[in-house]
């Protein structure tokens, strides 16, 4: 598949076609953010549930794209496998322009506040300093001007790094509020 450029379509692209598709307002990046939100707030989310939080009528699509559907897999895959060590985040590539990778990573962190709020996660107090702290960086990321950011060399704003941080920060979120299985039930988390 191609796109507009008659180049070939990104992941981030395909994704967005799908999201289009079945009339979701919002982009990959906060459709992800959205995902993993619901699923650290009130545990494993269903597909249809996620998706009916993305469209304007909160009616789940009939026919899902596959795009979506891989999405979920892949997301419930990375927080039930024992030996995951982060998520993959759903953002656009390095070819993006920088401006619009870091819009997509203010999307992803509304995307997963907003998910956590709908599932009425725990109240902050109850959460542990280390979730409160990823919480307070979540709404900081949140509340960035993309036009502000990496506009000098001598910025200190490295959106790799950030990503590496969210990835291992969510997960580990995620399993402090749904723990796993002990090892003798398998290698499974809990779904």
């Amino acid at each position: 598949m191609q796109n507009a450029n008659g180049e070939p379509m990104t992941d981030y692209q395909r994704l967005q076609q799908a999201l289009d598709s079945i009339g979701a307002l919002a982009n990959p990046a906060e459709a992800h953010g959205v995902l993993i939100g619901m699923w650290i707030g009130g545990g494993p989310a269903e597909q249809s549930r996620w998706l009916a939080e993305l469209v304007e009528d909160d009616e789940s699509p009939q026919a899902v794209p596959a795009e979506l559907s891989g999405l979920y897999r892949d997301f419930a895959e990375q927080v039930t496998t024992a030996d995951n060590l982060g998520l993959n985040l759903v953002l656009p590539g390095d070819d993006a322009p920088m401006t619009t990778q870091v819009e997509a990573l203010i999307d992803f962190a509304q995307g997963v506040l907003y998910g956590y709020a709908i599932e009425n996660g725990p109240a902050r107090r109850a959460l542990s300093d280390e979730a409160r702290e990823v919480f307070d960086d979540l709404g900081d990321i949140a509340q960035l001007d993309p036009d502000s950011v990496g506009e000098s060399d001598d910025d200190a704003f490295d959106i790799h790094q950030i990503e590496e941080y969210l990835s291992s920060a969510l997960l580990v979120m995620y399993l402090q509020l749904h723990p796993p299985l002990p090892e003798s039930a398998g290698s499974q988390r809990l779904q």
